[in-house]
């Protein structure tokens, strides 16, 4: 995929630096964006901060926002320019509902895990290998 860049939308400082030290440990190559929320992250996507080029890859926990998050990823899906990003939802906490809306909404995964240093650098470790074999197309 060469070097892309990967948003993570998560409101915990700790889990924002958790996923910087991971990236560090196992040398990922792709560029990693943080955003608090989903407007903050919607703005990185397709608004005042848009970044460039935007990123293939979200990573997002549904359940810390109520509903926020499947309405993030529902107007992801129905954006033009947007609807071909991976998005895998990673989370430590349980919501059947949004797990059911989330795979509805052709998500690459939903991913339960802990956030713990070992699990985190392994659930990284196997996203990277799978990052560095996929290909994207160069248009929007």
């Amino acid at each position: 995929m060469g070097n892309a860049s990967i948003l993570l939308v998560d409101n915990r400082k700790a889990i924002i630096e958790s996923f910087r030290k991971s990236f560090s440990e196992i040398e990922v190559k792709h560029t990693l964006f943080s955003a608090a929320n989903e407007n903050e992250a919607w703005s990185m996507l397709d608004g005042s901060q848009k970044l460039s080029p935007v990123p293939k890859i979200i990573l997002i926990d549904v359940n810390r926002t109520k509903n926020k998050g499947i309405q993030f990823l529902n107007a992801i899906r129905n954006h033009t320019d947007l609807k071909s990003i991976l998005v895998f939802v990673i989370t430590d906490s349980e919501n059947e509902i949004n797990k059911a809306a989330a795979l509805n909404l052709n998500i690459a995964g939903y991913i339960p895990m802990s956030f713990e240093s070992q699990t985190l650098n392994s659930f990284v470790s196997v996203l990277n290998e799978y990052w560095n074999i996929i290909e994207f197309s160069s248009q929007k």
